[in-house]
């Protein structure tokens, strides 16, 4: 009858230990009490451990079990500790019974052992959720006969020896969902001892074994069968974080299951692995050793399937060795749908294989996977070495490396024995280190070869072709190929030079590829072509051909992963596209979610303001420019300048107007143009958005409004350069409308007066007042000077705008939109582009010529001026026939060197428009119609020198407001249409050399000063050409330029920010210095009336 004992700290070993109340206090104490088959509860309540060993001596300090006990921890797993000097359970037992011993829901520590298996014994231990920590040794046998270990739901840690270390002649050993930290496993059977009584069977299920990556120089989980019959099966299991870098002779493993010679007659052995997970394991031997010893007659079965091998040294060595004379038909060692992953060769071996090595016997690999293993720097290894004694075949495997830290032959084979590849076997390289062999079979006898089956394929990584040595034969119907010798190797391209397709080996053919030269705008490197920095490339055939992107959409780093990478997340032809759902950014490059466009009010203000402040200053800038310098200068100094200023300019028609204005804007619409034509680098935040905003005011492009970037869902690039440009065209149109609204509040005006004479708007216009008159042809005036502003410098928006949309591009054998390599070219919107390209933009650069001369001396009129400005090429080709017509009829109108004629001419003089037209500047009063025309000709010829007659051009003053926008035009056509992105820059850098020195030969400035000021912005011109042209050449070619990138960029910066930057700070200054005089004067002041109030006190 079982009995049942309790032990408590509230015990007391005087008592029967039969009841809580009566408990013992000690273990040791319950174990005399008890009779085999009783039971021992020990209490926890108090959370203190059971010292069981103190006041103990050596020989009297273990607990002898003689019988079968039961352990159980109460309200909690009881602790029971001991000292690392002594045993604390002895087990024995008679020569035909077994020991039972179980342990369950306890703490065992710090001992010299927790149980000890004596000489001979025959003992049977259970671990139940128990805790076995800080021992030297967990379980210990050596020399028992049998031994019986079955270990459920328990952990074994921190055990420096060994968790279990059993030597016995039977062992039975089942361990379920278990831990095993830092605690060595053996499991040994006793050599040499009658084989009727050796058995071993082992079954581990659900168990992690961790070295916790320290160094223990000892297997972590050894079987060493010298049994007659062998059963071991390890599934849904870990092994990990085994470190092991000791001494080489030692051969230690992390799953080690070897035997050696022994005079046992083996009858079966069979080994299953299932399931398993090795990683993080370095030792200096495999991490998994499979080299168990076989006779002719044992039955083997070895399988291995469904495991993951990942970062360990070696993962594998399958070695198994027979006793006597080697079998005909040796068993077969099968390794099935396993993994290998990320190991590396054995640490003190360099010569090692990284993932399995086949040391001999006969083996089978079906369906296992190998990545990116590193099989090491020795021609002689692979990540899969096969000695000479090993025969393996291998069905429907895959083999992939990626990685490029280490050299990786895939399979190396040196032997006398087959080696067979059936099934579908593929070996895919996609990246390599450096040209090396792959793939190696190196005979040591001739009776034995590689067999290779049909659908056998190698593939080099790209931009690697492929180098075969063989000496091979077909044999079978041409189905399978026979190899004596075959050494595959993965040869990179040279330096510069690049292969789209990739090297390969399928069955007995390569495919021979060959090395293309690298093409401009991409960067070969290990026989790989990226893209540099500003180009787009795409496949045409079995080539890459490069285009150069709108600045912002195609990748703008050293570093750009394919030759068609994008910025941030555009795509397409030519990166001309945002995804699905995203939109353009107004102001960049970047796609934005659609769900954050949206056109707000704030925007819409934005943009009406932006219009204000352009209207306000193109109507004003006389006022303005004349307020600036008063306030600049002292009163006596401002009126020195105006009275200069009047002197010079006595024509009253042409009236002078500073060419500052015109100078300012045309500079930095030339560094706009220019500093676009390559990709822009990388700037600082504040200084970038400066430039920027600099360079959209003067080009009249909308200015980046701060986080109003997506006003619009799904907008293209076509679409919204088209509202960036838009600028110009806005303002005509509002200078249209303050037109009409002038008119019709004259009109309202003089109604209100109660004329009843009529109400038409020439009988209205020929009865009005002096004073109407007056303040009409003054604001008329502003109407008109600044209708002038504005079709001259929007000129280069416009034409921007025009010509690249006209702009295509070659991608393949299609013709596609450069900003938009989605959009195919010839769309039905170029062909009406191109018209208005061909009648307004090209012919424009006459008109100032040509209009200012008939206007000038009164054969056109104001409105017919004005007409021309938006549609220049019917009303050129009339000016033309006046101008010849004049010259072949006419004597040649009288020169004047002061460029003094009266302007008033005679109104029977021809002129297209005069009669058949009415304006509010020709409305039949002579004296208007010339302040008028004034307005117009003082911004077309004001700042201007005079120049002599010239072949049918009377003497005036020179028109070289059309020079200007004809040499705007000319680069814009160079850097717009030229395809070859040098030739580009150079045509542009010699027509902007071509500018300087006939700006220097004419100097055509009235103002000394105005002509210096130009030379320097067109020295700037060709210096930043210079510039750009450099930085062409180090993102097309492969010149070394990154270092003196940085200075590029800083003199551009210089270039760019200093003009505005210098008159603002002049501005700030003078402002400062005001502020200082008039504090100091009211200072003065104050001192003065305190003083007068003083005296006027006393």
């Amino acid at each position: 009858m079982t009995s049942t004992f309790f032990v408590s700290h509230r015990g007391d070993d005087l008592n029967t230990c039969d009841t809580w109340a009566m408990s013992c206090r000690t273990v040791r104490h319950a174990v005399k009490m008890s009779n085999d088959g009783d039971q021992i509860y020990i209490d926890y309540a108090q959370k203190k451990p059971y010292m069981e060993c103190e006041n103990q001596t050596l020989s009297n300090c273990s607990i002898d079990l003689k019988k079968s006990v039961s352990f159980y921890g109460y309200n909690g797993k009881a602790e029971i500790r001991c000292t690392k000097r002594y045993v604390l359970f002895n087990i024995t037992s008679s020569s035909l019974n077994k020991t039972r011993v179980k342990f369950s829901n306890l703490v065992i520590s710090n001992s010299n052992i927790v149980a000890r298996l004596d000489v001979g014994s025959r003992s049977e231990l259970l671990f139940q959720n128990t805790l076995v920590k800080n021992n030297i040794f967990g379980i210990y046998s050596k020399y028992s006969n049998d031994c019986s270990i079955l270990i459920t739901n328990s952990s074994f840690k921190h055990n420096s020896h060994g968790g279990t270390f059993l030597q016995c002649l039977n062992i039975t050993a089942q361990i379920t969902s278990s831990i095993f930290k830092l605690t060595p496993v053996l499991f040994a059977n006793i050599r040499n001892q009658p084989p009727h009584w050796q058995n071993m069977r082992v079954l581990v299920r659900r168990t992690v074994v961790d070295g916790e990556n320290t160094q223990m120089c000892t297997d972590m989980f050894a079987i060493q069968p010298f049994a007659a019959t062998l059963n071991v099966t390890i599934t849904d299991s870990q092994f990990k974080n085994h470190v092991a870098n000791c001494k080489y002779k030692d051969k230690i493993s992390t799953l080690h299951i070897h035997g050696n010679h022994s005079n046992i007659i083996q009858t079966h052995s069979n080994i299953f692995l299932g399931n398993l997970l090795i990683e993080n394991n370095y030792n200096n031997w495999a991490t998994l050793t499979l080299a168990t010893r076989y006779q002719n007659s044992t039955a083997v079965e070895v399988i291995m399937r469904d495991s993951t091998f990942r970062n360990n040294s070696l993962a594998l060595r399958v070695s198994p060795y027979y006793d006597g004379k080697y079998p005909v038909k040796p068993p077969t060692i099968f390794l099935e749908n396993n993994t290998f992953v990320d190991n590396i060769y054995e640490q003190f071996k360099p010569n090692g294989a990284a993932a399995i090595h086949f040391s001999n016997g006969k083996s089978k690999v079906s369906a296992c996977r190998f990545f990116d293993n590193k099989a090491g720097r020795n021609p002689y290894t692979g990540v899969v070495t096969i000695s000479e004694l090993a025969t393996v075949t291998f069905l429907n495997s895959y083999f992939e490396n990626r990685q490029t830290e280490e050299e990786t032959n895939q399979l190396f084979s040196l032997g006398n024995e087959w080696v067979k590849f059936i099934g579908n076997n593929t070996i895919n390289l996609v990246a390599l280190k450096k040209t090396q062999s792959v793939f190696v079979r190196i005979p040591t006898a001739t009776n034995a070869a590689v067999i290779i089956a049909k659908n056998f394929t190698i593939l080099c990584p790209q931009g690697y072709k492929l180098n075969l040595k063989r000496s091979c034969t077909v044999i079978k119907d041409r189905n399978t190929y026979k190899c004596y010798y075959i050494n595959v190797l993965c040869e990179q391209c040279p330096t510069k030079t690049y292969t789209l397709e990739r090297g390969d080996l399928v069955f007995n053919k390569s495919n021979n590829i060959q090395c293309q030269q690298c093409p401009r705008g991409g960067n070969c490197d290990r026989g790989l072509v990226t893209v540099k920095p500003t180009f787009w490339g795409y496949r045409s055939k079995m080539k890459v051909r490069f285009v150069q992107c709108p600045p912002g959409y195609c990748c703008e780093s050293e570093d750009c992963v394919s030759y068609d990478s994008c910025h941030g997340n555009r795509s397409g032809t030519i990166c001309g596209q945002c995804p699905e759902g995203m939109s353009e950014s107004l102001f960049s490059t970047q796609c934005v979610s659609n769900t954050k466009c949206s056109l707000n009010y704030f925007f819409i203000l934005g943009v009406i303001s932006l219009f204000v402040l352009y209207l306000v200053f193109f109507l004003f800038h006389k006022e303005i420019l004349r307020f600036l310098r008063n306030s600049l200068f002292r009163n006596r100094l401002s009126s020195s300048i105006s009275r200069r200023t009047e002197q010079r300019n006595t024509d009253g028609n042409t009236s002078s107007s500073s060419g500052m204005i015109k100078i300012f804007f045309y500079y930095y619409q030339v560094c706009h143009f220019l500093r676009r034509s390559v990709g822009s680098s990388k700037r600082g935040e504040l200084l970038h958005n400066f430039e920027d905003v600099i360079s959209r005011v003067m080009n009249m492009v909308v200015i980046n409004l701060p986080s109003f970037n997506c006003p619009l869902k799904n907008l293209r690039p076509v679409p919204k350069i088209v509202v960036l440009h838009s600028v110009g065209y806005c303002l005509l149109g509002l200078l249209f409308l303050l037109h009409l609204f002038n008119k019709l509040f004259v009109m309202s005006r003089r109604l209100k007066r109660g004329s009843d004479r009529g109400t038409s708007l020439e009988y209205i216009a020929a009865n009005s007042n002096q004073t109407s008159s007056g303040s009409k042809s003054s604001f008329s005036k502003r109407l008109l000077s600044a209708f002038t502003y504005i079709s001259l410098l929007m000129y280069a928006s416009s034409a921007q705008l025009c010509l690249s949309l006209l702009h295509c591009v070659p991608v393949g054998e299609d013709q596609v939109v450069f900003l938009d390599g989605n959009i195919k070219c010839y769309q039905t919107f170029q062909y009406f582009l191109l018209a208005y390209v061909i009648s307004s933009i090209l012919p424009f650069c006459l008109v100032p010529v040509l209009g200012s001369y008939l206007l000038k001396f009164g054969r056109i009129g104001v409105k017919q001026f004005c007409a021309a400005c938006i549609f220049p090429l019917p009303f050129c080709c009339f000016w033309m026939y006046l101008l010849l017509k004049n010259c072949g009829n006419q004597a040649p109108i009288q020169q004047n060197n002061n460029v003094e004629i009266d302007e008033r001419r005679n109104n029977d003089t021809e002129s297209l428009g005069s009669e058949d037209i009415s304006f509010a500047c020709t409305d039949g009063n002579e004296a208007t119609s010339e302040k008028c025309e004034s307005a117009i000709l003082g911004v077309l010829l004001g700042p201007f020198r005079p120049h002599q007659v010239f072949v049918c051009f009377p003497a005036s003053r020179i028109p070289w407001e059309g020079f200007l926008i004809f040499r705007r035009l000319v680069l814009i056509i160079v850097l717009t249409f030229v395809y070859d992105i040098q030739l580009r820059l150079f045509l542009a850098l010699t027509l902007c050399v071509a500018i300087l020195i006939f700006h220097m030969f004419v100097n055509p400035f009235l103002r000394k000063c105005e002509n210096i000021l130009e030379s320097f912005s067109l020295g700037a011109h060709v210096v930043l050409c210079c510039l750009t042209l450099l930085r062409a050449l180090y993102y097309g070619e492969d010149y070394s330029f990154s270092k003196s990138l940085p200075l590029l960029n800083a003199i551009e910066k210089i270039l760019i920010v200093a003009p505005l930057s210098v008159i603002i700070i002049v501005v700030a200054l003078c402002v400062v210095v005001k502020l200082a005089f008039g504090v100091k004067f009211c200072i003065s002041v104050f001192i003065r009336s305190v003083s007068r109030l003083v005296r006027f006190a006393v």
